[in-house]
């Protein structure tokens, strides 16, 4: 007799699946994983913040002595009442604890498909990289721990990072094709490269690298690489090397949620360190926060987060542009300014400074007063510098209603405020006392400004 549908997500998928962690129940805002094990997060019944989840298990319980009118409800259930069908419920689930979905096929075909895949059912090719390099890291344990002893961690936190190996591009394409995965499938997912015309001729910068996995909205992982240790060579030999093509529209370990504000950090081993911190860090793989990043955080319920830059001229640049993102779609961002020359975050708790590493974010500057102060520098200059001076004012005309606040309190505490209607009609006072016809100058100051200013003459007075 076949299993039903209930008994195989019971028997096969619940057992294999932290559904914080992968993201299932952030409508249910989950905070950080507590010391008995568990999450609490709201109660998908009486949506009081009381109910707890642990992983493996089956579903979320309340609190019966608060007489919630449900105390238990099943992770199917939970899901349903956020809005999906039966047939996505069991896809989501069956993806999120990396089991095949069951299927309708008779048991002769069912029988024929798993005496053709060894008794397994198929990988995808992400589940299946993840799998290959964690086999060589368990074969390889001198790479994983040179690592280890150039970045300082403990065998606690090598255990949380979970990082593979990858070898040799030969080995890897070996074990992957024992897995089901053929070479043209790990291209199409960015492990190795090579032209069509010589398919023999396999490159793909991974090797001899310690692997992570950059979660992608297509469901399968992309591979990122470190060397061992040292700082590389840029462009012969960089510390990082990513899977080409790849999207970063999920930020790295967004989904690994901590009782914190959402940092965002541009390296995934600073993300890290502020996760071994208990800080919710995140690494955008860039100097800032594109677009598609700021809507996808928005849409998975962040209205407040922090990026973490460099205090160079980059770093300014880089705040700038996640400002002007991230509070277009409603999130409002703080920026953390490390300082000219300041170690990054990785670096920092690897020298123990994790206490002032966990300061500058306390004591992280909200978007509108980081473009205020940035404007007062960039006039208190011998040379004024008034292009990016009007950039940052743009800017300012696109932030949520708690940045603009504090753009507008802190432009007028340091004396850069303007009064632009003022302004406007001060200009053009000036080109028509300068020998320009009224039109001429009120379309300059259209250009330049964004006002058009007319006359209209009152027909009472003559």
């Amino acid at each position: 007799m076949s299993e039903s549908i209930t008994d195989f997500i019971k028997d096969k998928v619940y057992p294999r699946l932290d559904a914080v962690d992968r993201g299932l129940l952030n409508h249910l805002h989950p905070k950080s994983l507590s010391a008995n094990g568990s999450y609490v997060l709201d109660c998908p019944v009486c949506g009081k913040d009381r109910a707890f989840y642990y992983p493996n298990r089956s579903g979320i319980q309340c609190n019966r002595k608060e007489n919630c009118p449900s105390p238990f409800t099943s992770l199917w259930d939970a899901l349903a009442k956020n809005g999906m069908a039966n047939g996505e419920v069991v896809k989501v689930l069956c993806e999120a604890a990396g089991v095949e979905p069951p299927d309708n096929r008779d048991p002769d075909s069912k029988q024929q498909s798993r005496q053709n895949s060894g008794g397994r059912p198929p990988l995808t090719t992400g589940q299946a990289i993840m799998h290959v390099t964690q086999q060589l890291a368990a074969r390889n344990k001198h790479i994983l721990d040179t690592f280890q002893q150039a970045r300082g961690y403990t065998d606690e936190d090598m255990a949380s990072l979970r990082l593979g190996v990858f070898t040799t591009n030969d080995e890897v394409l070996s074990l992957l094709h024992s897995l089901g995965i053929s070479k043209e499938q790990a291209r199409d997912k960015g492990i190795v490269s090579f032209d069509d015309a010589t398919p023999e001729s396999i490159w793909s910068g991974m090797e001899g690298r310690v692997i992570g996995y950059w979660p992608h909205p297509d469901g399968d992982a992309r591979i990122w690489g470190r060397i061992p240790s040292g700082p590389g060579v840029p462009r012969v030999n960089p510390k990082y090397r990513f899977s080409p093509n790849s999207s970063k529209d999920i930020p790295y370990l967004f989904r690994k949620r901590q009782n914190s504000i959402l940092v965002a950090v541009e390296g995934t081993l600073d993300a890290w360190a502020l996760q071994l911190m208990k800080l919710w860090g995140c690494a955008i793989g860039q100097a800032s926060i594109n677009s598609a990043q700021a809507a996808f955080l928005f849409s998975q319920g962040v209205t407040e987060a922090a990026h973490m830059v460099d205090g160079d001229h980059a770093g300014y640049e880089g705040a700038l542009s996640s400002i002007r993102e991230a509070e277009a779609v409603g999130i409002t961002l703080s920026i953390i300014a490390l300082g000219r020359g300041m170690d990054d975050a990785d670096k920092m708790r690897t020298v123990g400074r994790g206490d002032d590493l966990l300061k500058l974010v306390q004591n992280r500057m909200n978007a509108g007063e980081y473009m205020a102060r940035y404007c007062a520098s960039l006039l208190n200059q011998s040379v004024p510098d008034l292009r990016r001076v009007a950039k940052i004012k743009t800017i300012a005309k696109g932030l949520g209603p708690t940045s603009r606040r504090k753009w507008l309190d802190w432009t007028a505490s340091l004396g850069i405020a303007v009064d632009e209607e003022s302004e406007a009609v001060r200009i053009l006072s000036n080109l028509v006392l300068g020998g320009l016809s009224f039109e001429e100058a009120a379309g300059v100051v259209q250009r330049r400004t964004g006002y058009l200013i007319t006359l209209t003459k009152d027909a009472t007075h003559g």
